[in-house]
């Protein structure tokens, strides 16, 4: 059956550019050669070829909105869960327990829901005499990491500053080379600026 199948296909040919020869009458050697092409193409599979071509790139650009959308999502996040263990600070709640940077680390990392590894999330929190004076520049070592992540609530009164950081590493290719980064990388910063409530700690 397969070789008659191709016998018939072969011999198909053959009576299509015997016929076109007939219909030219072999006098017009354009269109009797283009008339003898006319079998040899074959556009079955160019729908296919097509998509090849275009699905990498489309599949690509996909990926990429999508972890970028998921990055904008986990910047939100962040930025509740710090302005939540701000407040706890603000309220002198951190201050007055056994352990402030503890306890102000499983505040945080409560309110990010387990969307990140809380381990992942550095933060910052430093007092200043006034808001005119607050100056937190990002500080980094020599192998780009971060390294002003000091603990200092301060007192009833204090003007404070809380900032949470986040390095973003890409999963898509190409999308962390369009996107700028900052000394540091892709970081999510939250940053929350207060004055500490009146309150005593016993």
């Amino acid at each position: 059956m397969f070789a008659r199948a191709g016998f018939d296909g072969v011999g198909g040919a053959y009576l299509a550019r015997a016929a076109c020869g007939l219909r030219t009458g072999f006098g017009l050697p354009r269109s009797f050669l283009r008339c003898l092409a006319a079998p040899l193409r074959d556009e079955r599979g160019s729908a296919a070829v097509e998509f090849a071509l275009v699905a990498p790139p489309f599949l690509l650009l996909l990926v990429g909105i999508l972890e970028i959308s998921m990055m904008s999502f986990t910047g939100s996040v962040i930025e509740g869960a710090t302005k939540e263990a701000a407040r706890q600070i603000r309220t002198g709640q951190i201050q007055g327990s056994a352990d402030p940077v503890v306890a102000f680390q499983q505040e945080l990392c409560s309110s990010l829901y387990n969307v990140i590894d809380c381990g992942r999330v550095l933060f910052h929190v430093q007092t200043f005499a006034s808001f005119q004076a607050v100056s937190m520049p990002l500080e980094l070592d020599e192998d780009g990491e971060i390294i002003n992540t000091t603990f200092a609530p301060g007192s009833s009164g204090a003007v404070t500053i809380v900032r949470a950081m986040y390095r973003w590493e890409f999963a898509t290719p190409f999308i962390a080379n369009v996107i700028p980064s900052g000394p540091g990388g892709h970081l999510l910063i939250s940053t929350v600026a207060f004055q500490n409530e009146p309150y005593n700690v016993n």
